[in-house]
């Protein structure tokens, strides 16, 4: 007997369910859909199986192709970034944007924003849009692994805005990454020679010393 799947086995199963009803509504079949969207028919029956997403591009030229209306769209690119999430099942703990009380917590609140926006591709943020400015790879990596944070504010702005942070939560994360840029980082201790009394010298320090 098969055994049921779950939510891990399908990840798009709700997106699938989406993408197939945007389909029939606009009347295509997929072979008319995949013509339209310039896309091959695999492509349009891996989408409505669940079982993989298509790339943004290919999900926008989908839409497109159905004539999906703003809220549809929206819902097809959230339902994407929650099968990702899902799919790539990285549970991270992180505070509200509110709450972020030092490095530790920012960096999850990052982390969480990531994996939140399904895990968005590495040229998304290497290479983004214009006006953004450009996280190095090796940056980048850091950041979604809880390393280091954005080097400057330039490159948190990047990250918030390709990860899709809503504003109000910006406005939380920049001050709290000025705050901890700002606050000195704690010396290491200096270790100083100790500095012995009369009594507690040796028998030899105290015949050199008379």
């Amino acid at each position: 007997m098969a055994r049921p799947s779950s939510a891990a086995d399908v990840p798009y199963a709700r997106l699938a369910a989406h993408l197939s009803a945007l389909r029939k509504q606009a009347r295509l079949s997929q072979r008319a859909l995949a013509l339209t969207a310039a896309v091959s028919r695999g492509t349009i029956q891996n989408a409505e199986s669940g079982a993989s997403a298509p790339s943004p591009a290919v999900l926008d030229a989908l839409l497109d192709a159905c004539q999906a209306s703003p809220h549809a769209r929206h819902d097809a690119h959230q339902l994407r970034n929650q099968g990702r999430t899902t799919a790539r099942d990285r549970h991270i703990g992180a505070p509200s944007a509110r709450y972020i009380y030092g490095r530790g917590a920012l960096a999850a609140v990052l982390a969480n924003a990531y994996e939140k926006a399904g895990a968005p591709s590495p040229s998304s943020l290497t290479r983004p849009a214009a006006g953004l400015t450009p996280i190095p790879r090796t940056t980048l990596y850091n950041i979604i692994n809880r390393r280091r944070l954005p080097a400057t504010e330039e490159q948190l702005a990047t990250f918030l805005a390709v990860c899709r942070v809503k504003p109000s939560d910006r406005v939380h994360i920049h001050s709290a990454w000025r705050s901890l840029r700002n606050f000195p980082q704690p010396k290491p201790p200096t270790h100083r020679p100790r500095h012995t009394n009369a009594h507690e010298r040796t028998p030899g320090e105290a015949r050199s010393s008379t």
